[in-house]
C-alpha cells in the first residue's frame, strides 16, 4: 500500500471514529430526553388517571416542548459570539439559568394548558415559578463562582510556568476533574523543572568540558612547538639531546592523537552512531591482551601489574575491541593514580548469567565527594593536573567512554573507594548478546 493510500485510509478511519463517537453521544442525549417524556407520562397516568384524550394532549405538548427546547439549546451552545465568548463563570450562570427558565416555562405552560384554573391558580403558579427561578439563579451563581474560584490557582500556575517559573505548584484538593487537572499540572511542572535543572547541569558540564579540552589540546601543542622551534633554531647541542627532543615531540603528538580518538569516540556515542561488532570472544584472552597493552606503562612507573582469572572462563558475546578499550582505560586510570612500588590487580569471574571484571589499585583513592562525579567528562578532583610526572595524558574522557561502552553492551559499571586506601572499579557484562545494542 502506498503512503498516500495509507494516509487516506488513516484519515477515513479517524473520521469514522469521530463521527461514531458523536453519533453515540447524540443517541445518549436523545434517549435521556425521550426517557424524561416517558417518565412524565407514566407518573401522570399513575397519579391522576387521566382520560385517553388528556394523555394524547400531554404527549403532544411534551413532544412540542421538547422539540423547542432542543432547538433553542442547540442555537445557544453553537453561537460562539453569544455563548462561546463568555468566561467560565458567566457561561455556567447562563447555562444554569437557561435550563431553569426553560423548565419553569414548560411547567407553567403545561399547567395552564391542562390542569390549572386560569382565574385563580395561574397567578399563584406564576408567583411560585418566579420564586423558584430566583432560587435557581442564585444556586447557579454560587456553583459557578465556586467552580471559577477553584480554577483561579490553576490559571495562575499556568501563567507562572509560561513565564519560566517551573517551580510553581497548585493545590491538589478535591477528587473532581479540577483536582485531576491540578495533579497533572503539578506533575508537568515537576518534569519541566527537572528538565530545566538537567539542562543547566548539561550546560555547566559542556562549559567545563570545553575548558578542559582546550587546556588538554593547548598543553601538548605548546610543548611540541617549543621543542620543534628549539630543534629548528639549533638551540639543541648534541645528537643525543636532539633525539630526546624528537622523542618527546612524538610523544606529545601521540597524546594529541589519543585525545582526538577519544573525542571521535565520544561524538559517536553522543550521536548514537557507535556500532558494536559483537561476537563470541574468549574472556581470558580479552583480559590478558588488555593488561599486556599496559604492562610497559606499569613497569615505567615501578608498579606490580597482576592478573587473577577464575578457572573455566569461557566466551562472552561482546565487541572485543570496544571492551578491551574500556578495560584498558580502567587499568590506565589505576596506574596513573597509584604511586611507585604500588600494585594494580585485574581479576575476572563468571557469575552465571554475566561476567565481572574488576580493577583494584593501592593508590591514593578517591574522595567521597568526588566519587559521584568521576564518570563526568573532563571532571578532575584537581583541575590543574592534566598529566602525571610520567607524561601519561589525563584527558578526563576515559571513564566516561568506559561507562558508555559497557552500557551499550547492556552491562553496568561501578566504583568504590576510600581516600588513601586505593580504588576498585567493577563492570559486568551479560554473557549473551541479548543485552547488546549494535
Amino acid at each position: 500500500m502506498s503512503l498516500l493510500s495509507r494516509n487516506s485510509t488513516e484519515v477515513q478511519t479517524d473520521g469514522a471514529r469521530k463521527y461514531g463517537w458523536l453519533a453515540r453521544r447524540q443517541a445518549r442525549d436523545f434517549s435521556v430526553l425521550v426517557g424524561s417524556v416517558a417518565l412524565s407520562v407514566l407518573l401522570t397516568f399513575v397519579m391522576l388517571s387521566p382520560t385517553g384524550g388528556e394523555i394524547g394532549g400531554l404527549v403532544a405538548y411534551l413532544a412540542g416542548g421538547l422539540s423547542i427546547t432542543v432547538i433553542v439549546t442547540e442555537l445557544l451552545v453553537r453561537n460562539e459570539r453569544l455563548f462561546g465568548a463568555l468566561r467560565l463563570q458567566p457561561r455556567l450562570i447562563v447555562a444554569f439559568s437557561f435550563a431553569t427558565v426553560l423548565g419553569l416555562l414548560n411547567t407553567l405552560a403545561l399547567s395552564a394548558f391542562m390542569f390549572v384554573n386560569t382565574g385563580h391558580d395561574l397567578p399563584m403558579l406564576l408567583a411560585i415559578v418566579v420564586f423558584a427561578g430566583g432560587v435557581s439563579i442564585y444556586v447557579a451563581y454560587r456553583v459557578a463562582e465556586r467552580v471559577a474560584r477553584s480554577l483561579e490557582p490553576l490559571a495562575e500556575g499556568v501563567e507562572q510556568v509560561s513565564g519560566g517559573r517551573f517551580s510553581a505548584r497548585v493545590p491538589e484538593a478535591g477528587h473532581d476533574e479540577v483536582g485531576d487537572v491540578s495533579r497533572s499540572f503539578n506533575l508537568m511542572a515537576q518534569r519541566l523543572q527537572e528538565a530545566q535543572t538537567r539542562q543547566a547541569q548539561l550546560e555547566e558540564e559542556r562549559m567545563q568540558f570545553t575548558a578542559a579540552l582546550t587546556h588538554d589540546l593547548r598543553t601538548p601543542l605548546s610543548s611540541a612547538r617549543v621543542m620543534l622551534e628549539a630543534i629548528r633554531d639549533n638551540v639543541i647541542e648534541g645528537q643525543e639531546e636532539r633525539r630526546e627532543y624528537i622523542r618527546r615531540t612524538l610523544g606529545e603528538i601521540n597524546n594529541l592523537s589519543d585525545l582526538v580518538d577519544d573525542l571521535f569516540e565520544i561524538s559517536l556515542i553522543d550521536a548514537g552512531a557507535l556500532k558494536l561488532d559483537v561476537k563470541p570472544t574468549p574472556l581470558q584472552k580479552l583480559v590478558l591482551e588488555s593488561v599486556e597493552g599496559m604492562t610497559a606503562a606499569a613497569k615505567m612507573k615501578g608498579l606490580d601489574l597482576n592478573v587473577r582469572l577464575d578457572d573455566g572462563l569461557g566466551e562472552v558475546v561482546v565487541d572485543g575491541i570496544r571492551v578491551r578499550r574500556a578495560l584498558m582505560n580502567l587499568v590506565q586510570n589505576a596506574i596513573r593514580h597509584t604511586p611507585a612500588d604500588g600494585s594494580v590487580t585485574v581479576s575476572a569471574s563468571d557469575t552465571g548469567d554475566e561476567i565481572k571484571v574488576k580493577v583494584q589499585d593501592s593508590g591514593e583513592g578517591i574522595a567521597e565527594e568526588d566519587l559521584p562525579h568521576i564518570w563526568t567528562r573532563s571532571y578532575r578532583a584537581d583541575p590543574s593536573r592534566t598529566r602525571d610526572k610520567f607524561g601519561m595524558q589525563q584527558t578526563g574522557l576515559g571513564l566516561s567512554i568506559t561507562r558508555a561502552i559497557i552500557e551499550l553492551h547492556g552491562g553496568w559499571v561501578s566504583a568504590r573507594s576510600t581516600r588513601g586506601q586505593g580504588a576498585e572499579f567493577t563492570f559486568g557484562l551479560p554473557k549473551k548478546a541479548a543485552g547488546a545494542r549494535a
